[in-house]
């Protein structure tokens, strides 16, 4: 069902306001959400921290930056530069989709490409304070939504 309130504009509207088209800060979304994760596994005091499994997932996401993060960016470059085959309406009309379609999903990678690295700063700041067993620095991390 469609109407007012649903579909995307409904859930930007959730986020920030009736009517606001704020683009949403990836990076402190992305950093938040990594704390989130740790402060989740660590509250119960039952977590134990692997470094060689961190390090896993970050590998993991750095790959992924690296390899398809770049593939779908080249991708979504070659939609950016798309020519229509012939001036006419049809051709031209599809050709000019194509290329909102490509700068929408340049958009939306920039955004994933935020978030995902600022995730991975955050592990990599976990890991650290870890490792220098910095308890002050673990016990930021773990402040993530709660209320004093």
């Amino acid at each position: 069902m469609t109407g007012p309130g649903s579909g995307p504009q409904g859930a930007n509207d959730q986020a920030n306001g009736p009517g606001s088209s704020a683009t949403p800060d990836y990076r402190d979304l992305g950093t938040g959400q990594a704390k989130a994760d740790f402060a989740a596994a660590s509250a119960n005091g039952g977590w134990e921290f692997d470094a060689e499994a961190m390090d896993k997932v970050i590998k993991s996401l750095e790959d992924c930056l690296q390899g398809d993060f770049s593939i779908a960016q080249n991708e979504a470059t070659w939609l950016t530069q798309i020519k229509p085959p012939g001036a006419e309406v049809g051709s031209e009309g599809y050709t000019q989709a194509a290329i909102n379609s490509g700068r929408s999903y340049q958009d939306f990678l920039r955004g994933a490409r935020a978030y995902t690295d600022a995730y991975v700063s955050t592990l990599i700041e976990i890991k650290t304070a870890y490792q220098n067993q910095d308890q002050a620095a673990i016990d930021a991390l773990r402040q993530i939504g709660k209320v004093d």
